[in-house]
């Protein structure tokens, strides 16, 4: 019993111990830093506030300081709240090794008086304790330029910091309060304060050379920025500084429609400084690079700036120009014209083959038609069939053997009938009759004709010459019709005729 006793109770005692482990934590050292600035009475003056780690990233870091309310009059500070007393709260988280901000205080008497710390507590990143060695700020008030040794506090008339004008601002859909609780040191580099009419009223602006405007702007919590501000239509924007070389710094601008870029160009968002642009990239190009539309701080001007993203640095960016397509012809319009277009490489295949198909038809056709002429030919010189041209010819006017043919026989077929005599009926005939004719006296008596007779029929047998000549050139019908040859029979007949 004592023995189970005994282990109870040392069970419960490792219990006990586990929460004691699991709670230890380790510490580590830093330093806690003010700087020691001059000033002169009724001037503002800026004190450092410098948190270093060794090394780690700083986590949170909070401050209670004090001051002497009569020689010192707070005046801004991000992360910092005065109570007017002479008490001074500061909040605020790090990035790195190094946290460093400042505070904006205001002159009132020209001595030397001490900013100093109450308490303070910070911690890393990683959640570790971070023990701050606690220094103090020594500053040093100096009389005023005219001599003036003291000045009356302002506090009434300048609103601490968080306060605002009663002008509220919207921006990107947030509401903010228009302030001028900031002093030189609180703007950026290259800036300097001015003054401009704002609502009705000379209000407090930031301004560099190339003619950049700033308004600090706070939120409901009491934490003041930078804004751009547009001196066109009094408007703010969010406000970022990039700086590109010694002597250039770039603003980037939330104005998309001012881009203009090519179709491949695609539009995504980039947080510079806790605040979100547009940005524009290619990605079939590259992912590394992008394009943000910026206000250049040295020239004023409005341009595209090509980012590295792994470099992290920026160059000026000129779009390229457009590649001029050729036109287009125009499309056919409708449903055809879409059919058309979506089937253009199959529709050309079809009408180059229609096109074949009709060219090896005309092949064909015209193989065809002459091969029916030459056949054509061939019947007409088969059956002596004349063409067209030659019945024509004919009728104008026989020529050539075959006319020359049937003209010799249409003759002797004439001769035949108009004689009308058989081949032996005229061989009697005529001998019968030569036999019986006194043949010589009718010759005797006919050739006593005188010479001057015959004289006188010279002329007309000159005539009958001519007539002869004539007919010999006349065609050979002719000839055979005065009494040739006859080729009708087989058997040959000689015709002699007697000159009367």
């Amino acid at each position: 019993m004592k023995a189970l006793k005994k282990i109870a109770g040392l069970v419960i005692a490792l219990c006990l111990m586990v929460p004691i482990f699991g709670t230890a934590v380790f510490a580590a050292d830093g330093v806690l830093m003010f700087s020691d600035p001059s000033t002169k009475v009724g001037e503002n003056v800026g004190v450092d506030l410098v948190v270093q780690s060794g090394g780690d990233t700083v986590g949170s870091v909070s401050v209670t300081m004090s001051y002497d309310a009569s020689v010192l009059e707070f005046v801004s500070g991000d992360g910092f709240t005065a109570d007017g007393s002479g008490t001074l709260t500061y909040t605020g988280t790090g990035s790195g090794s190094e946290l460093r901000t400042t505070v904006t205080f205001r002159a009132l008497q020209a001595t030397d008086t001490t900013l100093s710390v109450s308490s303070s507590s910070a911690t890393l990143a990683s959640g570790e304790t971070l023990n701050l060695e606690q220094g103090s700020s020594a500053i040093s008030i100096s009389p005023a330029d005219d001599g003036t040794t003291s000045v009356e506090p302002t506090a009434s008339e300048t609103p601490d910091a968080g306060s605002d004008t009663g002008i509220t601002v919207t921006v990107n859909g947030k509401d903010y309060h228009f302030s001028e609780a900031f002093t030189s040191t609180d703007m950026p580099e290259g800036f300097t304060e001015t003054a401009m009419t704002f609502n009705g009223e000379e209000r407090k602006f930031a301004v560099n050379d190339a003619g950049v405007y700033l308004g600090y702007l706070t939120d409901g919590s009491g934490t003041g920025n930078f804004f751009l501000f547009n001196t066109e239509d009094a408007t703010f924007a969010p406000f970022a500084q990039l700086t590109i070389s010694d002597t250039t710094s770039i603003i980037p601008l939330d104005k998309p429609e001012k881009v203009d870029l090519p179709d491949n160009y695609q539009e995504s968002e980039l947080t510079v400084q806790d605040q979100v642009f547009p940005i524009w990239s290619d990605p079939a190009a590259s992912d590394r690079y992008y394009l943000i539309y910026a206000l250049n701080t040295r020239t004023g001007q409005e341009s595209l700036y090509q980012y590295d993203s792994e470099d992290g640095t920026y160059q000026y960016f000129e779009v390229p120009e457009p590649v001029e397509e050729e036109e287009a012809a125009p499309a056919l319009p409708g449903a055809a014209g879409a059919f058309i277009s979506e089937h253009i490489l199959p529709i050309l295949a079809a009408g180059i083959a229609v096109c074949l198909l009709l060219f090896i038809l005309m092949i064909i056709f015209a193989v065809k038609l002459v091969h029916r002429n030459q056949e054509l030919d061939d019947l007409y010189d088969e059956y002596d069939i004349p063409l067209d041209d030659e019945e024509e010819e004919g009728k104008k006017k026989k020529s050539g053997k075959k006319a020359s043919a049937e003209n010799e026989e249409e003759e002797d077929e004439y001769l035949d009938e108009e004689i009308g005599y058989e081949e032996d009926d005229f061989d009697g005939e005529y001998d019968d009759d030569y036999d019986d004719e006194p043949y010589d006296d009718e010759y005797d008596d006919e050739s006593d004709y005188d010479d001057d007779e015959y004289d006188d029929d010279e002329d007309l047998d000159a005539d009958l010459d001519d007539d002869f000549q004539a007919e010999d050139e006349a065609p050979k019908k002719s000839r055979r019709a005065k009494g040739g040859k006859k080729h009708k029979d087989t058997d040959t007949y000689d015709i002699s005729f007697i000159d009367l």
